[in-house]
């Protein structure tokens, strides 16, 4: 397995997530609408992070069940009809055939055994059941010749997040799984195959982008400093982050939908 590369014993991680959550759920809940949750629906949620979407589907499903190797957050979740599990999506298994819905968000990105993962995840889909995965594709972020115009903090940031990437992938972090998600899906046999792409925009005001952008920056310092990034390069690029200077778009993330023939 990768080892995952935000610190979930820190402080500052809810509140990572927090701004997480922010910044990717009304996308997530777009998807989950044009889907279809029924309240008659039995619904897994796989690495549940800060419970947000677990809380969502708990108001729109008959059953949800939440998991994740971290559960201190969805353990919060005021949801009589939401379990949560303390499981490992990679070494134990998922009832077959069971939900109506499997939904995931930025989990099998820092997988290497993603693709037993999915299967797994179709597995446990009823037939005519609806598999959800999102992703991250760090295009956006790498690309300022395209997406923004060069100056010192573009040029700085697309160095930093490029260092960072270069790190993942040591890991055995897919940081460009997003966009191979509906070709997965389909291969996989699913059917009524559609995807959803949006990006972030961080700018020269206080937002739960600019909170994300920071807290990120932050939780991969070791990473871009191991890749050959001076932590001062960094510390510039948070203080300019803080003071309202920087504009950024961010990574893209990339939701893809398919059911299972019934």
């Amino acid at each position: 397995m990768s080892e995952y590369i935000y610190d979930a014993s820190l402080e500052d991680e809810h509140t990572r997530l927090h701004a997480l959550e922010a910044v990717l759920d009304p996308g997530s809940i777009r998807v989950l609408e044009t889907v279809g949750v029924q309240k008659t629906w039995q619904c897994l949620e796989v690495g549940g992070g800060g419970g947000s979407i677990a809380y969502w589907l708990s108001q729109h499903a008959a059953v949800v069940v939440a998991t994740d190797l971290d559960t201190r957050f969805l353990a919060r979740v005021p949801a009589s009809n939401l379990e949560v599990r303390t499981h490992n999506v990679v070494t134990e298994p998922l009832e077959e055939n069971t939900y109506d819905l499997v939904h995931s968000r930025d989990v099998l990105e820092h997988i290497p055994e993603r693709e037993a993962v999915l299967d797994k995840m179709v597995a446990a889909l009823k037939p005519g059941g609806w598999l959800v995965a999102e992703d991250v594709d760090f295009m956006g972020a790498l690309r300022r010749e395209v997406f923004g115009e060069k100056n010192d903090l573009t040029l700085l940031d697309a160095r930093l997040w490029d260092a960072a990437v270069t790190g993942m992938k040591s890991r055995g972090i897919d940081a460009e799984y997003g966009r191979r998600l509906p070709w997965r899906l389909s291969a996989r046999g699913l059917i009524d195959i559609g995807a959803d792409v949006r990006g972030t925009f961080v700018g020269q005001r206080v937002t739960e982008g600019m909170t994300l952008h920071e807290l990120s920056l932050q939780q991969l310092r070791p990473l871009v400093v191991s890749a050959g990034i001076p932590e001062g390069d960094l510390d510039r690029l948070l203080e300019a982050v803080r003071a309202g200077e920087y504009m950024g778009i961010g990574p893209i993330h990339i939701a893809a939908w398919g059911r299972k023939p019934a």
